[in-house]
């Protein structure tokens, strides 16, 4: 592009710049039937390395493993988190996950 004195530098035409804004869809992220370990750890709250802990122990959600890839059904773990929840300090879910904790901390 040159420049005379004076005048506008030259743009190039806005196509060739600038692609146009994707339509939204409502909500933004479709919702996938299978989560990635990261998504699904996203969505639990975890790191993935404990996800990857949980799949080795059996803690965790129900998982696919396909080829290298590892992919969870969002039901099965939003079933999962359904079954861990607890009402009070007292809840036997609650008893049973600090009885689980203090055994997997104790092992040799």
């Amino acid at each position: 592009m040159t420049t005379r004195p004076g005048s506008k530098p030259e743009q190039p035409p806005a196509s060739a710049t600038q692609t146009p804004p994707r339509a939204l869809t409502a909500p933004a992220r479709i919702q996938r039937p299978y989560l990635r370990s990261g998504e699904a750890a996203d969505l639990i709250g975890v790191s993935i390395r404990t996800l990857e802990k949980y799949r080795c122990i059996g803690d965790g959600p129900p998982f696919l493993k396909i080829g290298t890839r590892v992919l969870y059904a969002r039901q099965d773990v939003e079933n999962w988190l359904q079954r861990h929840r607890c009402n009070s300090t007292s809840d036997e879910n609650f008893v049973a996950a600090l009885r689980n904790r203090a055994s997997w901390r104790n092992r040799s």
